[in-house]
């Protein structure tokens, strides 16, 4: 690189240098004495480092996608009433399985019974095989052995409306039998097909503003080798939710009123690449989804995951979940041992959480809290008159002191129209990033996006420059060797006009006033002295 051309970068970077808005920098320029703009030197060096730090730990920290929650309550004018899922805890009535048509399935049920005098199998393995052996049938049969609505339902009322049959929806439990569900989709028209209804809605809260249901268990329906505990299983859901009965909800007793007082809280997620990673569903194999349309849970995830598993490793798969669609896999036949320890390994991985399954969160989940409460009913003074009501209206001919181990009241209401909204949302963001970064700029030396621009002002020069030397390059002749060089203007003694002298701020006084003068272009610069 030439004198010329090496004056010309000093010239471009002084220009910036001398008058950036950045603190510290021009004071290794003007600083009087090489251990000054020495001492400068080192301190921006050092106070840049520490900027480049703290600006470091910043984008590290906004990588991790941090987040926090964020509480609202949220008034409402009304909120959409939950679907309420309910259960017989009896599995099948015995007035059923005494038919001809049910004898076999008797007879495996009349075996547990005689092997549980002695060192037979616990309720919880007499359970197990009888679902097997229920499995075995179909679900039309398998939902005509458990308990009718219409048998049933003895009054249901709903925001002081008269409600029927025509209001719930009836599935298929695998370990509860005939379940039953208030406020879900309904069947509707000639055909029973299960159709998406109008949500109900509640207007107000309190108790007199809600669901009541007066409910007939039948106790005498029930099973005396496995059922062990009468009543109800009462399950609070969204209308888009798979209940899963089995695992959530309370049980109602008979012989009392049970006042279930309800408070909706609302979540909200973030999906990835935030730490919850939640998902609505996509690409995730569920089952449920295929089988009932309902909406993605992690529950019904996890159960699709422990399906898929026995399938593939077993061989077969599991009756407590559906089955793949158009998949022709045989159920698994407990009674083989080898099945069976297969069956068990799985089932035991589910409980404990041991399957490897990818299975995020939901992202939108609505939680309902449950405050419940309960008194005799019918009371003393009432039962004859309840008793007589009873049987005038279905024809149950039943003595006055079993009519409380029978009937079930359950009064369903929200305790307060507005809801908890719980959102996930970032706690920090781009432009929380840019700001932080931005401060600590201007802490340590002062820069601002003014300081900014004047550097990338500098870089269009810098390239500006070196794109000009090019053509030059190319146009230089070779050098002649017997050319004698002209004098060096700059020499002593022959300075001259065309020599540019520097003033203290770099700019070239002399010569811009010769070029004026002249209205040519010197190539030779030189300095003061």
């Amino acid at each position: 690189m030439t004198f010329q051309q090496k004056s010309s970068l000093r010239t471009i970077c002084s220009r910036t240098l001398r008058h950036t808005s950045a603190h510290g920098v021009p004071n290794i320029i003007y600083s009087k004495g090489r251990w000054r703009s020495c001492c400068w030197s080192a301190f921006v060096l050092l106070v840049l480092g520490c900027m480049i730090w703290q600006c470091s730990q910043l984008t590290a920290t906004y990588l991790l996608y941090p987040t926090q929650e964020k509480v609202t309550l949220v008034n409402s004018a009304r909120l959409p009433f939950p679907a309420i899922t309910f259960c017989n805890l009896n599995r099948a009535r015995r007035s059923q399985l005494n038919s001809s048509k049910y004898q076999p399935l008797t007879d495996h049920l009349s075996l547990l019974s005689m092997g549980d005098k002695e060192e037979g199998p616990t309720n919880t393995a007499r359970e197990r095989y009888f679902a097997f052996f229920l499995s075995q049938l179909s679900s039309e049969e398998q939902m005509e052995l458990g308990h009718q609505l219409h048998d049933m339902l003895i009054s249901c009322v709903f925001h002081d409306e008269v409600c029927d049959e025509s209001f719930f929806t009836p599935f298929l439990n695998p370990k509860l039998g005939s379940c039953y569900t208030f406020n879900g989709p309904r069947h509707t028209g000639l055909q029973s097909k299960v159709q998406e209804a109008e949500v109900l809605n509640a207007t107000k809260a309190g108790f007199s503003y809600g669901l009541t249901m007066e409910l007939y268990i039948e106790q005498s329906e029930y099973i005396s080798s496995l059922s062990t505990a009468a009543g109800l299983r009462v399950v609070l859901h969204g209308q888009g939710k798979m209940p899963f009965p089995e695992d959530e909800g309370v049980n109602v007793p008979p012989g009392q009123e049970s006042d279930i007082g309800v408070v909706k809280v609302h979540v909200k997620r973030l999906t990835e690449p935030y730490s919850s990673r939640c998902s609505s569903g996509e690409s995730i194999r569920n089952y449920y989804a295929d089988v009932y349309g309902t909406d993605y849970s992690r529950e019904a995830c996890k159960k699709s995951c422990a399906q898929a598993k026995m399938i593939k490793n077993c061989g077969c798969r599991m009756w407590e979940f559906p089955a793949p669609p158009g998949s022709d896999v045989p159920l698994c036949n407990i009674s083989e041992p080898s099945v069976n320890d297969c069956v068990e390994m799985y089932e035991y991985k589910l409980s404990h959480d041991q399957l490897r399954c990818h299975c995020p969160l939901q992202c939108e989940e609505e939680i309902f809290e449950l405050t419940l409460s309960s008194s005799q009913w019918p009371s003393s003074m009432y039962l004859d008159t309840f008793s007589k009501h009873l049987s005038s209206r279905r024809g149950y001919q039943q003595h006055t002191e079993n009519i409380r181990d029978n009937v079930v009241k359950v009064v369903v209401y929200y305790q307060q129209l507005n809801y908890e909204l719980i959102e996930e949302v970032p706690s920090m963001q781009l432009v929380d990033l840019f700001s932080s970064i931005g401060g600590l700029v201007g802490l340590w030396i002062g820069v601002s996006v003014c300081t900014v621009a004047e550097f990338f002002e500098l870089i269009l020069n810098l390239l500006t420059f070196f794109i000009r030397q090019i053509p030059k390059r190319d146009e230089e002749s070779p050098t002649n060797p017997y050319t004698v060089p002209d004098p060096d203007p700059c020499s002593p003694g022959l300075q001259s006009d065309n020599c540019f002298a520097w003033d203290d701020d770099g700019s070239n006084l002399l010569g811009d006033q010769y070029n004026l003068i002249q209205g040519i272009h010197n190539p030779y610069e030189c300095y003061n002295t």
